[in-house]
This record gives C-alpha cells, structure tokens and sequence, in this order.
C-alpha cells in the first residue's frame, strides 16, 4: 500500500473514510513509522480543540456496556502475532496516548479505526457494528455479524408508502456468498408493523419477489434457480439471497447489483411496496479470495473424493468438493437392490414408502472432515453423515448457507460453509469418516402390558437392544419419558441400545399389532460415545398412527447406518503466491 498523506489520516479523523478504506488505514499504520507519527502529531493538535467538546462526556463504563453487549466471535484459533524485531520502529501505544492527552481522545486498537464522538473516538467500523440491526439479532449466524463488524453491511434509509403502511429498507449486506437485506414497516401513526407472515387464518404479510439484477437490469438468477429466504429479526425482516452456488461454480458476480423488493400486503392489506436497493459488490469481491486445491481420493468403500477449491469470502469460508461412486461400488449397490427386490425408480412403488426409504438407504454415501491449523487443533468440522444426531456429530463452526449441495447420492457436488477464516491461514483438510448403509433383519415381540416389569432383550449383528416400558400417550401436549419430552399421542416405547462397532444409528422403524397392521415409528434418543469407541442410545421409539394399547406389538428397524474411520487422507490448503 502506498503511504496515506496527512490529507487521509485527518479524514479519517473526521470519518470520511469508508469501512473498507479505514480497515486498510489501520493495517498500514501497523507497518508504516511515518504514518504513525503523523497520526500522533495530528492527535496531539487535538489538545486545543473546542472546549465545548467537553460538555458530555461518557462515563467510565460507557465502552465496557457496549463492549458487554456484543456476542464474541470465535471462529477458532487465530494466527500468532508474529515477534517484532528489535530493529523493527516501536509501536505507539495507542491507549496510553489517549490518556496523555487528557482523555479528550480514546483509541481502540485491533481492527478498529479512529473517529471523533462525543469526546470518544471509536472506529466507524465499531460504531456501525454496534448500531447494526444485523448483530443486534440473536439469531444472525456468526458470519453475518463479523462481516458487519468488518465494514460489508451498508446502512440505508429507503422507503415506500402504501394503503397508509410505509416500508422502509435499512441495511443490506454485500457478500460474494449471500446477500441480506433488513426491512421493517409503520403504520401511519408510526407504529411497527408485526412482521409475523402468518397470523391464525391469515397471511398478514407476503413478500411477492425479491430479485437480484446487474446494471444492465439482467436477472443474477433464472426462474428455475435457488430462491430468497425471510426470517422475522425481531421487529424487521431479513430477506437473504444465497450466491451459494454461483461462487462455488466459479461464475463472475458484477461489481454491481441491484436489489428489486416487492411486498404486495403488509399489516393485513393489499397494496404494492416496491424499492430498488443498490448493491455494490467490488469491496466483497476484493476481498474474496480463493484457494484451488483440486485434489482426489477413492475410500476403501468405493467413494470418490474431489476437493476442488475453498473461497475465503467476508462472511463465511467456503469449501467445494465432488462425491461419485466408483463403478465397482455402483454395482455392488445394483447387486443388493436386485436381490432385496428393490427397483431404481424414484417413486415408492409397490413397496410403499418403505420400499422407497430402503432404496435411498442404500445408496447414500456420506462423509466427514475436519480443518485443523498448524498446530493440530481442529478449527472447523462438517459432518453429512450425523445432520440427524448432533450428539455425535464432530461438526463445529459451520454456517447454514443456503443449500448444501446438488446431485444424486451416487455423484454429489457438496458446498459446505463455516465461519470466516483468513486465506492467508494454514490449514489442512483430514478426512474423519465416511457413512453407508446397511440392510438388516432385526424384529423382537413385545407384549406392552409387561414390558415395565419384564424388560425385552434383543441382539442382532452385535446391536444389543432393552425395551423396558409402554405409555400409550393420548394428551398431545409435551410430556416427559424416559430421557425424551415426546409431543402428540400414540404409543411410546422406552428403549436402550448398545450398538455394534461401526454402528451409528438404526433407522427405518416398524411396528406391527398382533392383527398385522402396519405402523411407521420414530426413534429419539441420545446418543454417546462409549471409551471403547462403540455408540450407546437411550431413547424412546414412538409410534404415532397407534390409538390404543395392543396386546402384542413386533418390532423391526430395517437399516443400520455405519461408519468408516478406516479413510487416511490430508489435503493442505495452500495459498496461491
């Protein structure tokens, strides 16, 4: 970077700098002795400045109640500072400054950049972070927020009015992996509008198109390609557009967007909100940066792995990667199927929805990976194969971004997003695991009425199972049983189960009355890992369709779900020179 003139140092002074323009002000003066002095001689002129300045003052605990309020950003291990040579210009102490020159300038270090408030000088970038409808939500995931905190969420103040109910547009956040905007609405008397879409009875707000655009007025996205999202934030209401896929794909976003936004009813009345939102993307875009890997491996199951690229994006790390079954473990596949009666076509069938379950059973594949740094200490984690048991999942910072991937379960692109991490940073990705399924042929009788004093015991393939009480449950509102709250009625089956090693789950239930009717049940449980490494389960099976308590029930699972940590593989992630 070229050394900024006194002229940029007195505006950023003033906060004529953009976010952008000041997150690079703050890393030059790190490196560069003559800027620093001179941002020093600029704040001792300070010292003569108006005493009408002084009239308010924040209070010692001013900073810290904002500070308190912030929710930390954590996305793992952070870089060490590198040492400073001992003939590298010593730093100024920023703090200690601000003390000398009687308290009339404060100055916060570490990202944030330096203007006048009140008395305080705090960073652009801070004070549109504390301000930002974006990070005052509990629910904005942790990407969102430090893109805010980092200067990519412009605020804004746009408005329509319609059948007395204004709309009014108030920020957006410019990402090359999504793009927000938050709204809110008054009535005419000033009012909030509740932003709940769905009232008893009716819709009372309903969001009729929200569509990107270059400067030429072309569509970012066909009809038939992903759409926006809403989420209620509180008072407002987020509209998100997931650029998911296009970064993955490697398509060119322009340097310039715009957001079309039209609610055709608010606060219960028909009417036309329309705005045009400006989006510039060049600063996001700028700040993107993407790694090819373009790596391969073929697991001991028959999985195909190309980790094609990472992009490092301002408000989440994207990682692309294809899965495809070799042609060896396809046929396997066929060869299972054939022989359990099972077809390919997509539709249920004769089978019923079993049927279906069991097909799709067979041919997913999943895995899971980790990131770790330099130092071993795993940073980041996703793991496809655990999306229904979080208590044995590994995953850690990752981000819901939009759709996760495309495909058939024997060929996958997969886009998995986690928080922001830096491009320069040293990582390496290891394989964990990957999931198949299995068929299995497990049934064991029960008589409900002495399961509570006669336990069941059952094995199968080294899964030993405990049926151990029955509650025919009819009053719908949550209840407590065993270790489960279960919602609605039906009959609910107290479970424990010590799987086999490699298995995770047992999925596809059925139960079966003594007159051979058919009932779907569903397992919830906990899960834990057991020293040995085997899985242990307690839960309750609950079996909703049933309206009273049989005498005998048969129960089956027809799958089990299992897990290969017998994949070595490590890919660094290596910087682009």
């Amino acid at each position: 970077m070229k050394c900024v003139r006194a002229d940029r140092l007195a505006a950023e002074l003033n906060r004529d700098l953009s976010p952008f323009e000041a997150r690079q002000l703050e890393r030059h003066l790190e490196s560069c002795a003559d800027c620093r002095n001179e941002m020093e001689r600029l704040l001792t002129s300070l010292d003569d400045f108006d005493p009408a300045l002084e009239e308010v003052q924040p209070d010692d605990g001013f900073t810290q109640a904002i500070l308190d309020r912030l929710d930390p950003y954590v996305p793992g291990e952070q870089p060490q500072a590198a040492e400073t040579p001992d003939s590298a210009p010593q730093r100024i102490d920023w703090k200690k400054r601000s003390v000398d020159i009687l308290k009339k300038v404060t100055i916060v270090v570490a990202g944030l950049a330096v203007a006048i408030s009140l008395g305080t000088f705090v960073s652009p970038t801070f004070a549109d972070y504390v301000k930002s409808i974006f990070s005052s939500s509990k629910d904005v995931d942790q990407g969102i927020k430090e893109a805010v905190k980092q200067g990519f969420v412009k605020q804004l103040d746009l408005n329509v009015t319609d059948q007395g109910v204004t709309l009014r547009i108030k920020e957006v956040l410019a990402d090359t992996l999504r793009i927000a905007v938050m709204c809110e609405a008054v009535d005419q008397n000033g009012n909030k509008v509740d932003f709940d879409m769905l009232k008893p009875g009716e819709q009372k707000n309903r969001l009729q198109d929200f569509v990107l655009k270059d400067k030429n007025g072309t569509p970012l996205f066909k009809p038939e390609e992903g759409g926006w999202t809403i989420k209620k934030e509180g008072d407002y209401m987020m509209i998100r557009q997931e650029l998911t896929e296009l970064t993955a794909k490697g398509r060119a976003l322009p340097d310039e967007l715009t957001a079309e936004v039209h609610w055709a009813k608010l606060d219960g009345k028909e009417g036309s909100w329309k705005l045009t939102v400006p989006i510039d993307m060049a600063e996001a875009k700028q700040a993107t940066k993407t790694v090819a890997v373009n790596q391969h491996y073929t697991s001991p199951q028959g999985l195909k792995i190309d980790f094609k690229k990472v992009d490092f994006a301002p408000s989440a790390t994207l990682l692309s990667l294809e899965t495809q079954l070799t042609s060896e473990a396809r046929e396997r596949q066929m060869q299972i199927m054939k022989q359990n009666g099972l077809t390919e076509e997509m539709n249920p069938g004769a089978g019923g929805f079993q049927s279906f379950q069991l097909k799709q059973a067979i041919r997913e594949y999943k895995i899971a990976y980790e990131l770790v740094d330099e130092q071993g200490k795993v940073v980041a984690a996703q793991d496809d194969g655990m999306l229904r048991d979080r208590d044995l999942s590994i995953d850690k910072n990752t981000i819901v971004n939009g759709i996760t991937g495309t495909g058939t379960d024997e060929a996958m692109q997969l886009w998995h997003t986690f928080v922001p991490m830096s491009g320069d940073r040293k990582l390496t990705f290891r394989l964990h695991s990957v999931y198949t399924n299995e068929l299995a042929d497990f049934s064991a009788k029960l008589k409900p009425a002495q399961l509570q004093q006669k336990p069941v015991q059952a094995e199968d393939q080294g899964n030993r199972l405990t049926f151990s009480n029955f509650v025919m449950k009819k009053d719908p509102a949550e209840t407590k049983i065993g270790n489960q709250s279960v919602s609605g009625t039906g009959g609910v089956i107290e479970l424990q189960a010590e799987l086999a090693k490699d298995v995770v789950a047992l999925d596809i239930w059925q139960v079966k009355d003594e007159t051979g009717k058919e009932y779907d049940a569903m397992l919830q449980k906990t899960s834990t890992h057991n020293p040995d490494g085997t899985v242990s389960q307690q839960g309750v099976l609950v079996i909703p369709q049933l309206e009273k308590e049989p005498r005998e029930l048969t129960v089956t699972y027809k799958a089990v779900q299992k897990q290969h940590r017998d994949v070595k593989w490590e890919v660094p992630i290596v910087a682009n020179p």
